[in-house]
């Protein structure tokens, strides 16, 4: 008699010393797979958009873009980003909606002062 897969709801004959088809055998893996995956957590999954921040009990727009390694000489993006992180709570008065304006007129000048790195590839 031909052994058969041992997976529920699969009747394929399977090669000697294993209890599964190749299909079924495959399905487990990546099942398995994913449930390692789970069981990572999310600064392990993507751990360019999660920084240690140590003993830290607090952090400012400045610590960040350190952090991040920012690094511009014009601070554009600096700015930018302070406008974004902190849009329309700042001591300036100015609404949500004028921050972000600011901020996108902002990096839009940065694309202008930095033509040459219109065609930069994304991992340099």
């Amino acid at each position: 008699m031909v052994p058969h897969c041992k997976s529920i709801g699969c009747n394929c004959a399977v090669v000697l010393d294993s209890d599964f088809c190749d299909a079924c055998s495959h399905r487990h893996k990546t099942a398995q797979a994913i449930k390692e995956e789970a069981g990572k957590s999310l600064a392990e999954r993507y751990p360019k958009y999660y920084k240690s921040v140590g003993d830290l009990t607090e952090v400012d727009v400045y610590a960040v873009h350190f952090l991040f390694q920012i690094q511009d000489p014009s601070g554009a993006i600096q700015h930018a980003s302070k406008k974004l992180l902190l849009s329309g709570v700042r001591t300036g008065g100015k609404s949500q909606f004028k921050d972000i304006k600011e901020a996108r007129d902002t990096l839009t000048r940065w694309l202008q002062l930095n033509p040459e790195n219109q065609n930069e590839s994304p991992h340099q």
